[in-house]
């Protein structure tokens, strides 16, 4: 990289001859030059000096002299700072190679000189130096002197790498605005101070990290350090279900439990999937699958007996007609991107969509890759809308989780059937950067005669092939249902797990595991009655409990359109059945998501990376 001599100059010409002279006059020696002062004429006969010294000694070299607009004279801190915006900017435009910088400190006032300084440490250089000459010279022959009797002496201070937050700063990002131009002599302004405000925006993130080292560990995102004190105050305030509900609308989401059948079961949404269908006909009717009264909060649990059947409008009865079950995976991605989900696992039973006595003999893969094929399509019409869009919106992730219903008696195909289609499909999507299969879910009810043990050997060929495991376990069932859920069928995620606490040393174990619970708040609280603590409830709701424990706990929806209640809602919920529990919490509950989503290390990594650059500040 050849070397260029950067200097500041005041009245005293002279010392930019003296501090090309650096490298010597070989070979080596400096292959551009460029000097950057002020607008006063008092500069003008040292400008002159210059450019005749250099056209008549190298006149190869051609040096450039750059005056900054405006800065005739230093009165005030607004001319310091007009001065270093446009520095910065020359710096970038003259060499834009840190590796090829040499900054010399010697000319101009002691502020331009400190201002050079500081430019070569933010952006960089190799070597930063002053000159000293002695006597001081005043006309090109004494500087040829000085040189050549050794009169001239540098005070080397070394390199510097600059500051990696800048390194990707370029000329055209912060372009210099020409005045006027002459033969070797340009005057220039900046514009704005988008610079200068940058380096600022940088020290303060800098020594916010610095202040927040210590409790670094304990905050979700390490990006957390970077935000002012106050805002992290805030963030260690309690959640307020009323004052935080735009907050927690704007928070980048994450969903893990998400039944695809669970959805558009009432209202719009049903009556939307149902004109989409393929054979209008072939629907069954609409029945009457009214919730209790006060739902989505009813005054009395429902039970699961009575909640599953209120999404009997939709599932299998409906998703069998192609159209029906394209629509729905539509409108499911709207309302997830509308909720600001940044990746979701979603659950589905192709097999149960399949209709392999119809005319068009649609089979339980032919089901999933609609499926998959729908979610692909609304996530690449996303990243185009997002690509047109400034600024750039988040896109939502969808995967497909593939479920196993448990059964009590008779034929358990249908496991057989599901388990073998995930893995197929995983195999046949493995490496795939859209939607893929990542696990299966043990779901149904629970009772003793269902737990995990009686599916132990379903489950052996899922667990050969490396595919992720997540049961139902815990809601309707106590611990031992949970236990088998953990050694029996070596589950990485519970849905629900709401009976932890009956089982200390289980309780330890899943937290030491990273094993993940999937909590569903509203439909915890429509089933099994939580309620606030000054509410009508049957038990004190755990989740706080198991944050507070180590316990990799999640928040999510189950079934959107059965607990008519969006992420957003599960969470704000929280602030009402958990009291005591904070802002970052929440935040919290987002990365214990990422941490037990099924991901690869390098995909979980890009999407906290993701999750952190969009969290919203108070």
């Amino acid at each position: 990289m050849r070397p260029i001599l950067l200097c500041s100059l005041g009245t005293s010409w002279a010392v930019v001859p003296e501090a090309f002279h650096l490298l010597g006059a070989g070979v080596g020696r400096f292959s551009a030059l460029h000097v950057l002062t002020t607008d006063s004429e008092k500069t003008q006969p040292g400008i002159g000096e210059i450019l005749r010294y250099f056209n008549t000694r190298f006149p190869e070299l051609s040096p450039t002299v750059t005056r900054v607009n405006g800065f005739d004279d230093l009165r005030s801190e607004e001319d310091h700072f007009l001065f270093e915006e446009v520095l910065y900017r020359w710096m970038l435009d003259v060499a834009p190679d840190p590796k090829s910088r040499y900054v010399c400190l010697a000319g101009g006032f002691k502020t331009m000189s400190a201002a050079m300084q500081k430019a070569a440490t933010v952006l960089g250089a190799v070597d930063v130096f002053h000159v000293l000459a002695d006597p001081a010279t005043h006309t090109a022959e004494l500087v040829d002197q000085a040189v050549e009797s050794g009169q001239i002496r540098y005070v080397r201070l070394g390199g510097e790498s600059g500051w990696p937050q800048l390194r990707t700063a370029t000329p055209s990002e912060y372009l210099l605005e020409s005045v006027a131009a002459g033969e070797g002599v340009r005057s220039v302004r900046a514009g704005d101070r988008r610079f200068r405000n940058r380096v600022r925006e940088v020290v303060e993130r800098s020594h916010r990290i610095a202040v927040a080292w210590e409790g670094l560990s304990d905050l979700p995102f390490v990006e957390l350090a970077t935000w002012p004190e106050m805002d992290l105050a805030w963030l260690h305030g309690s959640l307020d279900s009323v004052t935080d509900a735009a907050w927690v609308k704007s928070l980048p989401k994450v969903e893990l439990h998400c039944h695809l059948g669970g959805f558009a079961t009432h209202g719009a949404d049903l009556l939307t999937v149902r004109t989409a269908a393929s054979d209008s006909a072939s629907l069954p009717p609409i029945n009457s699958c009214d919730p209790p009264v006060g739902w989505p909060r009813p005054v009395e649990p429902c039970g699961l007996d009575r909640y599953l059947p209120l999404g009997g409008n939709n599932g299998s009865a409906l998703l069998k007609d192609p159209g029906c079950l394209k629509k729905q995976c539509e409108l499911l991605y709207d309302r997830l991107t509308q909720d600001r989900v940044l990746f979701a696992e979603v659950r589905c039973s192709p097999n149960n969509y399949a209709d392999r006595n119809s005319g068009q003999g649609r089979s339980a893969w032919d089901v999933l890759r609609d499926i998959r094929e729908t979610f692909e399509n609304c996530m690449q019409e996303a990243r185009d809308r997002a690509a047109m869009a400034q600024p750039v919106p988040l896109v939502c992730h969808v995967n497909l989780i593939v479920i196993a219903t448990r059964k009590t008696h008779g034929d358990r195909s249908d496991i057989s059937r599901h388990l073998a289609l995930a893995i197929t499909a995983a195999d046949q999507w493995r490496g795939s950067d859209g939607c893929r299969i990542v696990g299966v879910d043990l779901a149904g009810f629970e009772t003793k005669e269902t737990r995990a043990e009686l599916f132990q050997m379903d489950f052996e060929p899922v667990h050969r092939v490396g595919l992720a495991v997540t049961v139902h376990a815990g809601e309707n069932d106590d611990a031992e249902g949970i236990w088998q859920a953990v050694f029996k069928l070596h589950a990485r995620r519970l849905g629900h797990a709401l009976h932890l606490d009956q089982a200390e040393d289980l309780r330890r174990v899943v937290a030491d595991r990273r094993i993940g619970v999937e909590m569903c708040p509203y439909a915890n609280m429509q089933i099994k009655g939580f309620h606030p603590p000054n509410g009508k409830g049957t038990n004190d709701y755990p989740l706080l409990s198991y944050l507070r424990s180590g316990i990799c706990v999640t928040v999510n929806t189950d079934n959107l359109g059965i607990s008519a209640a969006t992420l957003s809602d599960n969470l704000l919920l929280l602030a009402e059945l958990c009291p005591g529990i904070r802002r970052i919490d929440l935040l919290r509950l987002q990365r214990n998501a990422l941490e037990a989503a099924f991901l690869s290390d390098t995909d979980r990594m890009a999407r906290v990376a993701e999750l952190a650059r969009a969290l919203p500040r108070p």
